[in-house]
């Protein structure tokens, strides 16, 4: 097994995200934008014991397939914000995935953001937005 690390620092908060298909919801991530760190395969086939997903822009998401981590969190449940300079390109990435888009782009009036939320194959929901705090 050979384990790559980028040795990039990511000085955020990371959110973790389990899944009965880890493989299709990181390839999915990385055809939308992301870029991968780190991989270390599970004991099953095609499973993933952990991965860590950067976003070019800052912040990173952490990936293990169901049953491979002593966790409580479920698949499709999670809500993500991920601040992006441009929504309308990653919003492009999302639909060319075939991704469900659950709020259309939008420009908020009650504060300065432009974003858009999707879910992915699991049924999660990622918001991207140029609002960053």
């Amino acid at each position: 097994m050979t384990v790559r690390v980028g040795g990039v620092l990511q000085q955020s908060v990371w959110a973790s995200l389990v899944s009965d298909d880890a493989q299709v919801i990181r390839d999915w991530l990385l055809r939308l934008g992301f870029a991968e760190d780190l991989l270390i395969p599970g004991e099953r086939v095609d499973a993933i014991h952990h991965c860590q997903l950067d976003w070019p822009e800052g912040g990173r998401i952490l990936l293990s397939s169901t049953g491979e981590r002593p966790t409580p969190c479920q698949p499709g449940t999670a809500s993500l914000q991920v601040v992006t300079a441009d929504p309308d390109a990653v919003l492009a990435r999302a639909i060319s995935l075939e991704a469900t888009v659950v709020h259309e782009i939008v420009d908020q009036t009650d504060y300065p953001s432009r974003d858009f939320t999707v879910a992915d194959p699991d049924g999660n929901h990622w918001t991207f937005a140029t609002f960053a705090g």
